[in-house]
């Protein structure tokens, strides 16, 4: 089978959530005006974890592609040159590779279609009933399944779409461990959509499957894990994975007014017996610090004091064990969290 290529990033996923343990129309439903950038990351082994509740998914050494960044913009669909073939959505995604379409209302989430593109040919699919992405309320366990079929738009002529499924699932709640951060009470979202097509001398089908993570303090999701499989009679199948992490994950949630400590330093590093939080501290705020493991246990807190001026606090960590661990520093209204080897 020859090869189709699809659009490069996500299709069929990166929707919005403010509650990660109930997601509602309010609270998950794109709406106009919505923006968040996202980093391409190493998806060389990175696979969904655990599915169910208390499920932790440790994603703290996935390398970060920072020249790879794309942003994704909600707008009306009117305002889209090809919104007019999508008559009833009303809300328009568009990032760096392409465009999707969706409604919703107080029961659903509901997706339209969207772009591929066939061979080097932009096409344009529009279902002529919704693909469900989301059942209002939904949380862990809950799921919906839906039918559709269509049309396709491009310039190999119309064709048709078939056998159109879908099926969203509230897959999994727990811990989202990020390079330098760790999130609780993350809402892991399973989308799977697949339908077959055919336009002119090519015929087809498509598969996106979607692991969406959402956390309570961010209306956006810190990561994202999408792999789709193109077939046709043209060429070979088209498998690919990608991996997007949320630019601003380190600051979701954090009052504007909340700053990081920009002088903080922690040495040596690697560590073996101690290590010293080394930064200035202007206006004599009470500090603290945590050690956290990569699975976001807490290992080891204290409070150190309230010294002006540059300070230097010595940790003794002679009874933790080897490995990776985080640094959160509190200072006042400031927090910022470093890594750290123990050796």
């Amino acid at each position: 089978m020859k090869k189709l290529y699809f659009s490069f990033i996500m299709i069929f996923g990166g929707l919005t959530v403010s509650n990660a343990q109930l997601l509602t129309q309010s609270n998950h439903a794109p709406v106009v005006g919505d923006k968040y950038d996202m980093y391409e990351i190493d998806s060389t082994g990175v696979t969904p974890g655990a599915s169910g509740g208390s499920a932790i998914w440790n994603f703290t050494a996935t390398p970060t592609r920072t020249t790879i960044l794309v942003t994704n913009n909600y707008t009306t669909a009117a305002s889209i040159t090809s919104g007019s073939i999508y008559p009833v959505a009303s809300v328009a995604k568009v990032n760096n590779s392409g465009k999707n379409f969706y409604t919703s209302s107080g029961t659903a989430l509901n997706f339209w279609g969207g772009n591929i593109t066939i061979q080097t040919t932009s096409a344009d699919y529009v279902f002529s009933n919704a693909a469900i992405q989301a059942k209002y309320p939904m949380s862990l366990g809950t799921t919906t399944n839906s039918a559709f079929t269509g049309t396709v738009y491009s310039a190999l002529g119309n064709g048709s779409i078939s056998n159109g499924t879908a099926t969203c699932l509230g897959d999994g709640t727990g811990t989202l461990n990020l390079p330098l951060r760790s999130f609780s009470n993350v809402i892991k979202v399973m989308t799977y959509t697949k339908f077959e097509f055919a336009v002119s001398i090519a015929t087809g089908t498509v598969t996106q499957l979607n692991y969406d993570y959402y956390s309570p303090l961010t209306k956006f999701p810190l990561f994202t894990i999408t792999s789709s499989t193109i077939s046709s009679n043209l060429a070979a199948d088209v498998y690919s994975t990608i991996a997007l992490l949320n630019k601003d994950y380190q600051y979701v949630g954090i009052n504007e007014s909340v700053k990081e400590i920009a002088s903080l330093n922690i040495f040596p590093n690697p560590a073996k017996n101690n290590f010293t939080l080394s930064f200035v501290n202007e206006n004599a705020d009470i500090v603290s610090y945590e050690l956290t493991n990569t699975l976001g246990q807490s290992i080891k807190k204290e409070n150190l004091g309230n010294e002006k001026g540059l300070v230097n606090y010595n940790i003794n960590i002679t009874d933790v064990q080897a490995g990776v661990y985080f640094v959160k520093v509190n200072s006042g209204l400031r927090s910022s969290t470093k890594k750290i080897t123990i050796q």
